[in-house]
């Protein structure tokens, strides 16, 4: 059975810490409560502000950060969604030390060299046409412009060639007094370390003075419609998506909606969508559907990509699929079947140490409820066909479903 401890220090930061045996690696994750839906006036200013962790503290340049871990075999790495902040290693247990107080100088005192700044801009630049030229990519972040329109959740997490640009240095100065406080931080750990020399580590390298953290209140995602746009694209393949909000994170539709998610298009060939449009018509390479639970709301997405020729057909077959699973609930032999393998693979995902510290720190950052494996195991069993039904016909209902397809010219 798992077992996690927890750890609250005198300067609030949080920490969540699962201690294993005979572990040959150690990983370590700084998550920090702050995400592109807080960039305020400055779109990709969270996404900048951790490229920018990167370029140098008041006793390191970008070269021996780039350095400290490496040369003893380790990796690190960082990334930004639309509320939290990560900044993660994973390093042998004999240099736990190392990579902890890296990371901490890293998150506390990071001095964003003007140099670094004009170098770091053009790198993002690049990395926005990167996801420009990538569709499938973009169409995601352009379909939840659309649905989130007028809202922080919606601007892409990259910002934008224009907002990048008035990225300064007091702006990440006045960002990270706002946001990168203890009190604002949640440390997840997975090691052989015993707990109390962690502590003791910890209580060496990260407590520091509690500072000002003067946090504005999230924006709340209240008003939705249903929206259809078109785009004529270059690309050679048409691409279609198309959703619908739905559920937070707290929601106790939540698991329910996951399991309905991965039956219809999650990441298993024997999906509802892959086996009906890819595998009976050939009509698809890539088909999936996908739900993403935030503090306020929810957004469920199914995507596409195919021929100009079999678009519509493509689309009409999806339809037809989310219609079955509203008007007729699964079987107890179906339902027996879609819980068995969503056990399996949430089983299999946990054996991943570093995939399970990034979800127990999001967890913990945000205040959700930690719990065990055994917990959540136990709430998919008790799902039934009748909950999977009802989710289908608030969440798939035509009238609430928003769409965007990239036609090919």
């Amino acid at each position: 059975m798992e077992t996690f401890k927890t750890h609250i220090f005198s300067n609030g930061l949080k920490l969540i810490y699962h201690e294993v045996n005979h572990a040959i690696a150690s990983h370590i994750a700084f998550n920090i409560h702050v995400g592109s839906r807080d960039d305020s006036e400055t779109p990709g200013m969270a996404h900048c502000f951790e490229h920018m962790l990167f370029k140098g503290t008041k006793k390191r340049k970008a070269y021996n950060i780039i350095n400290r871990l490496e040369i003893v075999g380790g990796e690190m790495n960082a990334f930004t969604t639309k509320e939290i902040t990560v900044l993660y290693a994973s390093v042998t247990h004999d240099h736990f030390e190392r990579a902890l107080e890296l990371m901490t100088d890293l998150t506390f005192n990071s001095v964003f060299p003007d140099k670094e700044l004009v170098k770091e801009k053009k790198v993002i630049s690049e990395e926005i046409n990167m996801y420009l030229d990538t569709p499938e990519e973009n169409i995601y972040d352009e379909f939840q412009e659309m649905v989130f329109a007028n809202h922080p959740l919606g601007p892409n997490i990259l910002g934008n060639q224009e907002s990048i640009l008035t990225v300064d240095q007091s702006k990440l100065f006045s960002f990270h007094k706002t946001y990168y406080q203890p009190q604002n931080i949640a440390l997840s750990i997975s090691s052989s370390i015993p707990f109390k020399k962690a502590i003791y580590w910890i209580e060496k390298h990260c407590i520091l003075d509690t500072k000002n953290t003067n946090i504005a209140k999230r924006q709340v995602f209240k008003k939705y419609g249903a929206k259809s746009f078109v785009k004529q694209t270059e690309h050679i393949q048409c691409h279609s998506i198309l959703g619908n909000v739905c559920y937070d994170f707290n929601h106790p539709k939540r698991i329910p909606m996951l399991l309905l998610n991965n039956i219809l298009g999650g990441p298993g060939m024997n999906s509802r969508l892959n086996l009906s449009i890819r595998e009976k018509f050939g009509y698809t390479y890539n088909i999936e559907s996908g739900y993403s639970a935030f503090e306020d709301t929810g957004l469920f997405h199914c995507y596409l990509s195919t021929e100009k020729k079999h678009l519509e057909k493509a689309n009409s077959l999806l339809l037809k699929e989310l219609k079955k699973l509203r008007e007729f609930p699964l079987t107890p032999i179906q339902l027996k079947q879609a819980i068995s393998q969503f056990k399996g693979q949430i089983s299999l995902a946990e054996e991943n140490r570093l995939n399970l510290i990034l979800a127990l720190g999001k967890n913990l950052v945000q205040n959700y409820p930690i719990e065990s494996l055994e917990s959540a195991l136990q709430k998919v069993g008790q799902i039934t066909a009748k909950e999977l039904q009802d989710i289908a016909q608030e969440v798939f209902e035509p009238s609430q479903i928003s769409s965007l397809n990239f036609i090919s010219e």
